[in-house]
């Protein structure tokens, strides 16, 4: 876009001691981070007995772990100048689950869960003075390296998105303050109008619809 603002740092978002010395990197070299997207994110397409016990670590550490290093690493200085945005990714696997998501889907309702936790830590421990924003993404099917063939019966219902209509539409959700946001926007509102019905007819609907992905080998 040329510009020579651009920073760039490599780091294990797994590992602690990375990420704490990347983090002092960047407020030694940039300043204070005041926008955290925490995006990085891991799926492995198998039913849960084809795992292998790393594959599972390793999907837990990269979805999961990584937020918590992220957010002591960088929220510290939010709350000192009571400024500051992050910006988690979900899935709409973390709204609803469906085949081969016993490792994947329970990481991405763990974000959901993290991210409504720490803002309402803020909230009660600031006495509801606190500025600092929260915003969950919750994307359906995005057509990058993750899930390499997605089965799709209603494209219309469920659009796929590339990787930059996907950023787009992520961003549009920061800048406006949503808490949470579907990727696209309706994504929340139809899987959480599916959890309402009987589980006999969730399942029911699940199979019409047939949204799934083929697994891997």
């Amino acid at each position: 876009m040329g510009t020579d603002s651009v920073h760039a740092y490599r780091c294990d978002v797994t590992n602690r001691e990375e990420v704490f010395k990347m983090a002092e990197k960047v407020r030694t070299e940039v300043g204070d981070v005041t926008i955290l997207i925490n995006n990085a994110g891991l799926g492995i397409v198998k039913t849960l007995l084809n795992y292998s016990d790393d594959e599972i670590t390793r999907t837990i550490n990269v979805n999961v772990i990584a937020h918590y290093w992220m957010l002591r690493a960088f929220l510290p200085s939010m709350i000192e100048s009571n400024h500051g945005h992050v910006v988690a990714l979900s899935s709409g696997l973390g709204i609803a689950t469906s085949i081969y998501s016993t490792v994947y889907s329970p990481t991405k309702f763990a974000v959901r869960a993290l991210m409504e936790a720490v803002n309402e830590e803020l909230r009660l421990s600031s006495k509801g003075k606190s500025l600092i924003k929260f915003t969950t993404a919750f994307p359906t099917v995005v057509f990058n390296r993750m899930f390499k063939k997605p089965i799709i019966k209603f494209p219309s219902l469920v659009s796929p998105l590339y990787p930059k209509e996907a950023a787009s539409l992520i961003i549009d959700a920061q800048r406006k303050n949503y808490r949470e946001r579907g990727i696209p926007f309706r994504v929340i509102p139809l899987l959480s109008f599916l959890r309402n019905f009987p589980n006999k007819a969730q399942e029911c609907i699940k199979d019409f619809v047939n949204l799934s992905v083929e697994p891997d080998n």
